[in-house]
């Protein structure tokens, strides 16, 4: 990000609700020149502004992170979630932590329950593939003489999947739950593979 711009940011983190001129100071650049990177942080949705009135004068802005702007700073997502699978797997043990994925998996399959239902399996497939890809997977899908595969080529889990291959098993159960049919996985990119591949089998004529 325009080093200005981060600037902006980095004191908005610390100093919720600071006016213009302030931003101005820290910035140390002229009102003019910060007012048109405070408006394009506004609409790129990563700053609010709020209208306030001073004892005397005109009213002045006083500006706030969006929920959006948080991405721009350092989180820890993936280390809290190995810590609480290593957590889950000491106090529950494998079933504990099977479970666990299962009820995640349900719960991430049931958020898109409405977008199958009723449909033939090669357009419940695609459906799945919009969603896993909508997910980050960068998903497609094609037909095979078995049945179907779903091909991820990037894993949202990655860091997290390289030290519990627990993890792997999220996507897989919520393809299953969603397709109504076994699912199984050839190959996976943890194990350095070009991708992840849901091998979906077709549904019994009988």
């Amino acid at each position: 990000m325009q080093r200005t711009r981060r600037a902006i940011l980095d004191h908005l983190k610390r100093h919720p609700g600071a006016s213009l001129d302030e931003l101005s100071g820290v910035t140390g650049t002229a009102e003019i020149t910060t007012r048109s990177h405070v408006n394009l942080l506004v609409e790129q949705g990563l700053l609010s502004a709020k209208e306030e009135r001073g004892r005397r004068g005109r009213p002045f802005r006083r500006y706030h992170l969006t929920d959006d702007a948080e991405a721009f700073f350092p989180k820890q997502y993936d280390q809290l979630a190995v810590d609480l699978l290593t957590g889950m797997n000491v106090l529950g043990g494998t079933a504990g932590v099977s479970a666990l994925i299962e009820h995640v998996a349900g719960r991430m399959a049931e958020m898109h329950r409405a977008r199958v239902e009723g449909l033939p399996l090669d357009r419940r497939v695609a459906a799945v593939s919009e969603i896993v890809d909508e997910q980050g997977g960068a998903a497609e899908w094609e037909v095979t003489p078995e049945g179907y595969i779903v091909r991820e080529r990037n894993c949202p889990y990655h860091t997290v999947s390289r030290q519990d291959d627990h993890v792997c098993e999220l996507d897989r159960q919520m393809i299953a739950n969603l397709t109504g049919t076994s699912v199984s996985v050839s190959q996976r990119l943890r194990d350095g593979a070009d991708s992840c591949v849901f091998v979906i089998t077709k549904e019994s004529s009988s």
